[in-house]
């Protein structure tokens, strides 16, 4: 990487949020539409928690505080555009240091409903739902009140059957009625 004086923005080595969920969507997708063994649950889910950890900034007097800014140092985890900013001290065409706290278009909440949780709208009267989480990674996880097609979406796993008392499994739920169930996490494909 090597910084310029007269840019904050580096595209030379960084790592960018919004092209770090292009990605994830991508693999996302790979993993639903088509049949490889390069690509798997574990990298998605890898990668993933990589993304989810950057999505901080510890402050001057070491307290952490949700954040999300344009690009980061792929091995430290500073937020270069901030640290370069600051370094310049404040220039009004440049929006100020605090700009990126706001930078939240990376459409991480999608990556969670449609890719590790794995809802993924169909074009017909159907719903897919394929977690991306590998087996034996998490031992439950709900999504809950999620607006679809008319309908209220539910979906729930629960591995051992105790955390939500509807069973064990992987099941999808809509309008409070069960639509489909699978042991552990395959796919449930049903129609609404």
């Amino acid at each position: 990487m090597f910084r310029r004086d007269d840019h904050e923005c580096l595209w030379n080595g960084p790592s960018w949020p919004f092209a770090t969920s292009q990605t994830l969507t991508a693999m996302a997708n790979l993993l639903n539409h088509y049949q490889q063994i390069t690509v798997t649950k574990d990298h998605y889910f890898e990668l993933i928690n990589i993304y989810a950890k950057s999505h901080y900034r510890k402050k001057e007097d070491e307290t952490v505080v949700s954040w999300l800014d344009e690009n980061i140092q792929p091995y430290t985890g500073e937020w270069l555009s901030r640290k370069i900013l600051q370094e310049w001290g404040w220039r009004p065409n440049k929006g100020g240091i605090e700009r990126g706290k706001d930078y939240n278009h990376s459409t991480f909440n999608d990556l969670i409903i449609t890719g590790l949780v794995g809802l993924r709208p169909q074009k017909d009267n159907t719903l897919k739902v394929n977690p991306l989480v590998p087996e034996d990674e998490w031992d439950y996880f709900c999504l809950d009140n999620i607006k679809y097609r008319g309908k209220k979406i539910t979906i729930i796993y629960d591995q051992d059957g105790t955390r939500y008392g509807k069973g064990m499994g992987l099941k999808l739920y809509a309008d409070g009625k069960e639509r489909g169930s699978s042991k552990d996490l395959q796919p449930i494909h049903v129609e609404l």
